[in-house]
């Protein structure tokens, strides 16, 4: 197999894979951040008894807890070694080759209510590509079988999971995993290249327009890490299309707005992050535009990203009026009191060059 080449799917479950980990920077292990800290104390929220070996509170299970959950399953594979069983249906397609998946789950290892891993307690939904080799060849799978808004269970075997190796200190060498998932969405990647090929009339019909935003929003997150400018590119493409779409129904507005208000919402944090201040305030006028009459609230992050913009374009006044309203909705967010300081030196500053010039004009 080609090193440049994707892993796929079936080239796992064939040859199986090997990761290995650098030491040289682990001798006293990895500094504890505040994050690390609220992720831990998180973990505690998705807590299963039942893996545990409880029935209830107050009394245990008779026999093994994966042994009494796994008779609840149907066999994912021929072999057993992925079982499930659906908590709650799902609607729709179930994801296909290369196409992008947005998903949370909860991981447990038996006998251990709390989870060793859970995007519900880091609040980042996951994303990956579909039978791409970027996740566990069990998860892969797993998610494989679902449709959207779908919450199912699946054990997995070692071989599925951790394998021999476990992971690190929380997950032991050849370890049965159960993950709890729910699909949150399916993006349809080839909707971006179709979309161009269409008639201009089909371009505006709502469900069209709809997956190629959500094709170009996954587009740009994946370009996000490595240009900005070029994300920015894409989430405004989105957005342009979105505007002007025809709109059919109620649900169809929902929708709409949902989307506009996340492509707002990236595009001022993103002009804020490149240092376009007057663009990320546009973003954010079009954000309490979007809002007003509704009962969506702006949240502490695009006041917190406004503020930055503001005080960029030297509006200290407005600009701490919006700090003040982001920290009153997350009063220990450090990058909210960080912002302060860099707002009062900038104050601070403007105040000097001014009191420079006034003293030139007085000689």
């Amino acid at each position: 197999m080609s090193i440049q080449e994707p892993i796929k799917l079936k080239d796992l479950m064939e040859t199986g894979a090997f990761f290995t980990v650098n030491t040289d920077q682990m001798n006293d292990g990895p500094e504890t951040t505040e994050e690390d800290v609220e992720y831990n104390k998180n973990l505690l929220n998705f807590m299963n008894m039942q893996v545990a070996g409880f029935e209830d509170e107050d009394s245990y299970v008779d026999g093994q807890p994966f042994e009494i959950i796994a008779s609840k399953m149907e066999h994912l594979t021929r072999d057993g070694g992925i079982k499930k069983r659906i908590l709650r249906e799902g609607y729709g397609e179930k994801p296909k080759d290369a196409e992008i998946v947005r998903i949370n789950y909860n991981a447990y290892i038996e006998y251990n209510a709390e989870p060793f891993d859970s995007t519900y307690a880091r609040k980042k939904v996951h994303q990956f590509i579909v039978n791409n080799g970027e996740v566990l060849l069990g998860l892969d799978i797993a998610v494989q079988s679902m449709r959207i808004n779908e919450k199912s269970q699946f054990l997995m075997q070692p071989m599925y999971a951790y394998g021999k190796l476990g992971c690190l200190q929380r997950v032991p060498p050849d370890t049965e995993v159960m993950f709890e998932i729910e699909l949150i969405q399916i993006v349809n990647v080839s909707a971006a290249s179709k979309f161009e090929t269409l008639s201009i009339d089909e371009q505006k019909k709502f469900d069209v327009v709809y997956e190629y935003c959500l094709a170009l929003c996954a587009k740009a997150k994946d370009l996000y890490a490595k240009n900005v400018h070029s994300a920015i590119r894409e989430y405004n493409s989105a957005a342009s299309k979105l505007e002007f779409c025809q709109l059919d129904t109620y649900e169809d507005q929902v929708k709409q707005q949902e989307l506009l208000l996340r492509l707002y919402s990236n595009l001022l944090v993103a002009h804020a992050k490149v240092e376009e201040p007057r663009r990320g305030c546009v973003n954010f006028n079009k954000i309490r535009e979007l809002v007003k009459g509704t009962d969506i609230k702006v949240t502490a992050k695009m006041y917190f990203n406004n503020a930055k913009c503001l005080r960029m374009l030297g509006d200290y006044e407005l600009a701490r009026k919006r700090l003040d309203q982001a920290h009153r909705m997350e009063p220990k967010n450090p990058d909210i009191l960080n912002e302060y300081i860099l707002l009062d030196k900038a104050v601070r500053e403007d105040r000097e060059k001014t009191t420079e010039i006034a003293k030139k004009f007085l000689k």
